[in-house]
């Protein structure tokens, strides 16, 4: 005889009623519906049933494991277009997944049942020394765009200071060495090639579609699926870059106070015009 404790029989109870509502069973036709549709536009894809699920949908931070319903790796800007339109079909969410460093595991999408555009097979850099403009997309590092840079034309670009964060990520933001004088990425996108929900692919730039270029450069996630950047790079200050860190004897106990004094007189020298721009300034109190 098998006893069955309170818990458990309110468990079965409730997975039971899920089942009953079709709430496992639409989950899986969900996959499989969207599966079939890509199967059919003939772009790899993975779905819960496929042998490498596991490692297709393993995030970078564990603890944060949206599932999706499928992964889609298109080849090409005709798959991502066709990928769209399948999850348009299905009622679904995408997100696109670049590099798949996030804290927050966004590149698996915020809630379970997304469709997950992995870029992979969309990696490029390619800069042209006509207009001095870096183009790029897919999972490109920020240490990949530097180094290719400097090794291509002896240039530089604005990317935050964290080698393996994704340069499509920093596209929102990210400060480094060079922020100060050169802005951020976002600040010096001068183009972007871009996958919409319905599977139209437009350029934006400060001339046509403006306002999806104004969007793209804060928000490119909810609007669309950037295929490219473009952005500006530059002659570098030097050629050397010399690093210091100032810190405080040990046995110091500062108070409170003494700590936002240390802050805000850093911030108001920073904001001096005794400071130059090529100074970049990292504050930190353990």
């Amino acid at each position: 005889m098998v006893t069955i404790s309170g818990t458990s029989r309110a468990i079965f109870a409730l997975c039971s009623l899920i089942a009953a509502q079709g709430g496992f069973a639409s989950a899986f036709a969900t996959a499989g519906e969207i599966g079939a549709c890509l199967d059919k536009a003939g772009i790899q894809n993975s779905v819960p049933t496929t042998s490498t699920w596991k490692a297709d949908t393993e995030a970078w931070n564990s603890r944060v494991s949206p599932v999706p319903s499928a992964v889609a790796f298109p080849k090409n800007e005709e798959e991502v277009s066709a990928a769209l339109k399948c999850a348009a079909d299905g009622g679904v969410k995408v997100t696109t997944l670049g590099g798949n460093r996030s804290f927050s595991s966004m590149g698996f999408g915020r809630n379970d049942g997304a469709l997950i555009m992995n870029l992979k097979h969309l990696k490029h850099l390619e800069y042209d020394a006509s207009t001095g403009l870096l183009s790029y997309g897919g999972p490109v590092m920020i240490s990949e765009a530097a180094n290719y840079m400097w090794s291509k034309a002896k240039r530089t670009l604005p990317h935050g200071r964290c080698p393996d964060v994704g340069m499509t990520g920093v596209a929102a933001s990210g400060f480094g060495t060079l922020s100060r004088a050169s802005g951020t990425v976002l600040d010096n996108i001068e183009s972007v090639r871009v996958a919409l929900a319905n599977g139209s692919i437009v350029d934006a730039d400060a001339k046509q579609n403006s306002d999806l270029f104004w969007g793209v450069r804060g928000a490119a996630s909810s609007l669309g699926v950037v295929l490219d950047f473009k952005i500006k790079t530059f002659d570098p200050p030097s050629q050397r870059v010399t690093n210091y860190t100032i810190e405080f004897n040990s046995s110091a106990k500062p108070t409170q106070q003494d700590n936002v004094d240390a802050l805000v007189g850093t911030q108001t020298w920073a904001l001096s015009k005794d400071n130059s721009d090529l100074l970049s300034i990292r504050f930190g109190l353990n």
